[in-house]
């Protein structure tokens, strides 16, 4: 089975942090989005994976090479956004199969079987699957309704018209070649609006009911949320690239270490603090409830609480970044520097 990861917006809900980085780079649990998701497909028998990129794809492009998937992940570039539908037919030819094909949205976080879902959507007869998550309030994200068969009779907009329980289209998706044959070609397409009401008149799109873990990490609030809820899995998968702070007394539980980060003596990090790879963090340093990106120095003496500090940014000794402050990618805050709580700092 083949699959392809659509990220090929700009992320604009994530800036400043996505100024300079991917949402597909971004961590969760110290660790790159892709190389989770990478991980997930192929575990649910995905074989081969294309990313539906645009901002910033040659950094992705690079972080690929890097990490030396082969064969196993190519990208197809777009030259501006072209939705759900669209990357689909751009990757036509990639995504070419006798199987049908695994299409998940880049800022999902979920344990979702692919390889459930693909055998149930061969036994149902559907041309399309969509994975579904029960939430208690379905504003946010829009209503999928089914039939008793579990067949997707409907989808409601995001809206307050229904304002209680129900399932939301989670971002997982097995369709069938045909499908991707229905979708025009040189526009952008959206699978929820123009494709799955189509297929849903004609009985041809089924429900998959997941009870596991799903995030949606697309806005940095629910991207902090996400990040701070699996800190507290240490049996999830996502633990096992770094280490859960629990001997290292300077270290309060539930943190999470990333491999190669230097905490040294006297600095004091917890609860709640996540430290992607080679970070440091000097002397007398205290930090609380924070989400630090990869390669980042925190100063001597300085303070951090409930922030969230880009890749390669250095906090000079003896700052403070204030609650709620949000510091973008390879940024130099100097020595003493007082950051007010709630502030956003970029180039």
């Amino acid at each position: 089975m083949k699959g392809l990861i659509l990220a090929g917006g700009f992320a604009t809900r994530l800036r400043p942090l996505s100024c300079s980085k991917p949402k597909l780079l971004f961590p969760i649990v110290g660790t790159p989005l892709i190389d989770h998701m990478y991980e997930w497909m192929v575990r649910g028998g995905v074989g081969h994976v294309v990313l539906a990129v645009n901002h910033l794809s040659d950094k992705l492009r690079m972080e690929v090479e890097a990490r030396k998937m082969g064969d196993e992940v190519e990208l197809s570039v777009e030259d501006s956004p072209l939705g759900t539908g669209g990357p689909l037919k751009l990757a036509s030819s990639m995504l070419a199969d006798e199987e049908p094909v695994a299409v998940v949205n880049g800022d999902v976080v979920t344990d979702v079987s692919l390889a459930e879902i693909s055998n149930a959507h061969r036994e149902s007869g559907a041309d399309a699957t969509i994975a579904l998550f029960s939430v208690k309030d379905t504003r946010p994200f829009g209503l999928v309704t089914l039939d008793s068969k579990d067949d997707v009779v409907g989808f409601e907009e995001k809206s307050d018209k229904h304002t209680g329980p129900g399932w939301i289209n989670a971002g997982v998706y097995i369709l069938n070649q045909t499908v991707i044959d229905m979708i025009p070609s040189g526009r952008p397409v959206s699978l929820e609006r123009e494709i799955f009401p189509v297929l849903a008149s004609r009985s041809k799109l089924r429900g998959w009911k997941h009870n596991g873990f799903w995030y949606d990490i697309g806005k940095i609030p629910d991207y902090v949320t996400t990040n701070l809820e699996l800190l507290e899995r240490p049996d999830s998968p996502f633990a096992k690239k770094g280490r859960w702070a629990s001997s290292n007394s300077s270290v309060e539980q539930p943190s999470f270490v990333a491999d190669g980060c230097v905490v040294e003596e006297g600095a004091k990090l917890g609860p709640r603090v996540i430290l992607s790879p080679k970070v440091h963090v000097r002397t007398g340093a205290k930090v609380h409830e924070t989400i630090v990106f990869e390669e980042t120095v925190l100063g001597d003496n300085c303070r951090v609480e409930e922030a969230i500090i880009g890749e390669r940014v250095v906090v000079g000794k003896g700052a403070t970044i204030g609650k709620g402050s949000i510091i973008a990618g390879q940024i130099k805050i100097p020595e003493g520097a007082n950051v007010n709580p709630g502030s956003i700092v970029l180039n």
